[in-house]
């Protein structure tokens, strides 16, 4: 009767555990870890047979007042690129959450990634960057009301 009393309260404790707030808020930090890689791999990839998808993708990750300074030198940018058929691709290296207020809809994560960059006149290098992202969740889901590269790239 014992081990099925302990039985009963162990399933009792995981429901709990795997269904309750604690759980919701787990999944909630999931998806604004997730969501920080992303952004930092969208703002941070282009590729001269896509620019214009490119610096989409990396609008509709950002949120004011990022958004409104992109928007200001996105076009400059993107014939920058195209003239120079540079290309940057990133990968996500890692991320974690350095702040989460479920409440107020905000979080900030420092995300790791792996870059390759290479132009027309250049060969490709390789190089790691940390950026500190901070987010706003919207109705279309989190994004970057800033991201700034970290010290301390190589």
């Amino acid at each position: 009767m014992l081990a099925f009393a302990a039985a009963v309260a162990a399933g009792v404790y995981w429901w709990i555990g795997s269904h309750g707030p604690a759980a919701n808020q787990a999944h909630d930090r999931d998806v604004a870890v997730d969501a920080a890689e992303q952004i930092v791999v969208n703002i941070n990839t282009v590729r001269p047979q896509t620019v214009d998808a490119d610096l989409q993708a990396a609008q509709t990750s950002l949120t004011d007042p990022m958004l409104s300074e992109y928007q200001k030198v996105r076009q400059q940018f993107a014939d920058s690129l195209k003239k120079a058929q540079a290309s940057v691709v990133a990968t996500p290296a890692g991320a974690s959450l350095t702040a989460f207020d479920d409440d107020r809809g905000t979080a900030s994560a420092l995300v790791a990634i792996n870059v390759t960059a290479s132009s027309a006149n250049q060969q490709p290098s390789q190089k790691q960057q940390l950026f500190q992202v901070d987010m706003q969740r919207t109705p279309d889901g989190w994004k970057a009301s800033k991201a700034s590269p970290t010290a301390g790239q190589s």
